[in-house]
């Protein structure tokens, strides 16, 4: 650590902020955020009007190609005593943590840290700003924004181009230039293109605290008031990035309002998190939500013979008793698929008032007449028979987006940790540990696109 040199215009505005910035760098031994790993990390840590700058060799723990080499200068021989990144997190993380990261194309710096420190078992995600787009928003007039182009077209002077403090200063020399240059627009810029978002200043200190300590993946959160008693319960595919963006734009919601203490359950998939919701809803006394939405199920009610009768009703949302009979996006679909499942199944359609018309009191039944049913619920014993058969073949109704599966185990991987977790549905609906049955409305997508990655991610273990 040393002092670095001074950008007087950019420490200033810095200053205002709520909060710290870091100019960063990684170099990595390629561009692949699952298989490659960082080599190097450096960055000015602007806070309160100083500045500070650090700077890590980091072995990534498996060859660096003689392609980066020639890029970025960093060789196998250099990070062979290099510490290892579980050595450099703790120190880093501090420096990192309720920080702006400003980098140049910040995704593929912000991706690969929040990888690396999810390896070692460490949660993070912060406010990052892309001074690619940065570039782009303050100069439309110039076709290139990469960091060669900018540095030729400030006359900025760089030693070492590539290697990362090299690069770190050379951002932070256009950020200083550009601001002279464009003032309040780099201002209104800076602030619009910021993702994640800076969490705002009105912010609970400590609640601020508990949020930057997110990871920016799949979870669940619960907010809790002074208590210890759930206000809300939500799933999350990109934890930080969702709470930090509504936090921005909602400052009266409930979900923040009288919150005290936030826990985060962390999940390896969206299927996943939703099925941890259903049981944290259950821990923390919440009740699910029972709405009924766009989605379509068939529920069998006794008539005053008792035969039971088909009936299609909104499917609801919440914990159930067992897994829905099909389900159905429209009317239409799901009455040609109940002819379609009662002729199956030799079941009549009639009893079950599957038929265009309603018959008068007395009338033969139609299906009866023609000889294509045997007559089994004109009597009461009959009756007993068929709705036993229907309760028996009730599960092998359709499912939306399904096909013919009715039963399938899903499997979610952590592509970073490698951890994964398999999941059962049955007609739609996820089962849980006590035997419920959960679903709601993001489910049916969701599993269409489980569907859709294949049969490494998708095992049918029954079929209607």
């Amino acid at each position: 650590m040393a002092q670095a040199p001074y950008w007087p215009q950019l420490a200033a505005y810095f200053a205002r902020l709520a909060a710290p910035v870091a100019v960063l760098d990684i170099e990595s031994t390629g561009g692949h955020f699952y298989q490659d790993r960082i080599t190097e990390v450096a960055l000015l840590r602007f806070d309160n009007g100083r500045v500070k700058s650090y700077q890590w060799l980091v072995n990534p723990q498996q060859p660096i190609s003689s392609f980066i080499t020639g890029l970025t200068g960093i060789s196998n021989e250099m990070v062979a005593d290099a510490p290892v990144f579980s050595d450099v997190a703790a120190e880093l993380l501090p420096l990192l943590r309720g920080t702006v990261l400003v980098a140049h194309n910040s995704r593929f710096d912000y991706t690969f840290l929040r990888h690396e420190f999810h390896r070692v078992g460490i949660d993070f995600a912060a406010p990052a700003l892309c001074t690619v787009q940065l570039s782009r928003r303050l100069y439309p007039q110039f076709h290139k924004h990469n960091l060669d182009s900018i540095i030729e077209r400030f006359s900025i002077e760089v030693e070492s181009r590539h290697r990362a403090m090299a690069d770190v200063v050379a951002l932070a020399d256009f950020l200083e230039k550009s601001l002279i240059e464009k003032g309040g627009e780099w201002e209104k810029q800076y602030r619009a293109l910021m993702n994640p978002k800076m969490l705002p200043a009105w912010l609970p200190p400590m609640l601020a605290q508990q949020i930057y300590a997110l990871p920016d993946t799949h979870g669940v959160s619960v907010w809790l008031d002074g208590k210890g008693k759930a206000l809300d319960i939500r799933v999350h595919e990109k934890a930080f990035s969702e709470i930090s963006a509504r936090a921005q734009q909602d400052k009266s919601s409930l979900f923040i309002c009288g919150v005290d203490q936030l826990v985060f359950v962390s999940a390896v998939g969206g299927l996943h998190a939703i099925w941890l919701k259903a049981q944290l809803m259950t821990k923390y006394g919440l009740r699910p939500s029972e709405s009924r939405g766009k989605y379509l199920t068939v529920d069998f009610i006794p008539d005053e013979r008792q035969r039971l009768q088909a009936r299609i009703v909104p499917m609801v949302c919440g914990n159930q008793k067992k897994p829905p009979n099909g389900l159905f996006l429209h009317k239409k679909s799901a009455k040609k698929a109940l002819s379609i499942w009662a002729q199956a199944y030799g079941l009549c359609p009639s009893s079950l008032d599957l038929l265009p018309v309603t018959l008068a009191q007395d009338a033969p039944c139609p299906v009866y007449v023609v000889g294509k049913c045997e007559g089994d619920c004109i009597s009461d014993e009959g009756v007993d028979i068929q709705n036993q058969r229907i309760v028996a073949q009730a599960s092998r109704l359709p499912v939306v987006d399904w096909g013919s599966a009715r039963k399938v185990e899903i499997v979610e991987t952590d592509e970073v940790s490698g951890r994964s977790v398999a999941l059962c549905c049955v007609s739609g609906a996820l089962a849980l540990p006590d035997g419920a049955w959960y679903f709601d409305e993001s489910l049916p997508a969701l599993l269409k696109t489980k569907f859709k990655q294949g049969k490494h991610v998708v095992r049918v273990l029954e079929a209607v």
